[in-house]
């Protein structure tokens, strides 16, 4: 019986960079515990960088509520496996994303290895409901065509709807008042001349 690998990787400073030129996070990735024989199990580590409201609403590409209706497991160009998500979209808040829109998580399991994300990272299952702030910006990376969105900030970009809120670890709007909300936060940013966050990737952020 073939026996699971642990390792420790370290994801090559090129991989860094991009991931934090797109959604504002850098990733290491480190030993992990196994129970899949003849797998690499790896974990991913990331610093996410932080994301008020006004910052969210200022650098979403597209705001939208939407089913997770499907996923599929690709490799990325560094080789390490991604999940890419189908989203069917039921209203658009923000931008011109379409019917449907793919995005994006790092992690998800391949023929040689699974890889695991920390707290923070969004994550997905088929058949759940969310409001989503996505990023188109996916930085230089060599496959960036090969998939539609980022979610922005990563938990801090995903939203459920509980009791009239829509809510995660970090914010929480109101689901009567939510377009309303996100105009006055436009508004506020336009005021204050709000940039783009754009991620250090030597920060601890």
């Amino acid at each position: 019986m073939k026996k699971a690998k642990v390792v420790t990787l370290l994801l090559a400073t090129t991989l860094a960079v991009s991931a934090l030129t797109a959604y504002g996070y850098g990733k290491m990735i480190s030993a992990g515990k196994t129970i899949s024989a003849g797998k690499t199990i790896v974990r991913s580590e990331a610093c996410l960088a932080a994301y008020d409201k006004n910052q969210l609403v200022n650098d979403a590409s597209a705001i939208v509520s939407g089913e997770v209706i499907s996923s599929e497991v690709q490799d990325d160009f560094s080789g390490f496996p991604a999940t890419d998500y189908v989203i069917k979209v039921d209203k658009v808040f923000r931008g011109y994303p379409g019917a449907d829109v793919e995005v994006r998580t790092e992690d998800g399991e391949n023929e040689k290895m699974i890889l695991s994300t920390s707290e923070g990272m969004a994550t997905f299952q088929i058949g759940e409901r969310a409001v989503l702030f996505l990023t188109d910006d996916k930085g230089t990376r060599p496959d960036k065509d090969d998939f539609g969105y980022f979610v922005l900030g990563q938990f801090q970009g995903k939203f459920k709807e509980e009791n009239g809120k829509l809510k995660n670890e970090k914010h929480t709007f109101d689901v009567a008042t939510f377009a309303q909300e996100l105009n006055q936060i436009e508004k506020d940013n336009k005021a204050k001349g709000l940039k783009k966050l754009k991620a250090d990737p030597e920060s601890d952020i």
